[in-house]
């Protein structure tokens, strides 16, 4: 299903539960400290696109 995907999304390739992982845990650190009501999107361009 998610290679099906893959040549519909920008960067070509479905994300991995790592590269997710890591902006929670970004999120979560001391070094966001200062981010307050954006949002982030993890989707590989796609809303760029629209």
């Amino acid at each position: 299903m998610y290679s099906e995907a893959a040549p519909s999304i920008p960067l070509g390739r479905v994300g991995t539960e790592s590269e997710f992982a890591a902006i929670a845990i970004f999120l979560l650190s001391a070094k966001a400290a200062y981010i307050t009501g954006t949002a982030i999107n993890l989707d590989s361009g796609e809303s760029a696109s629209l």
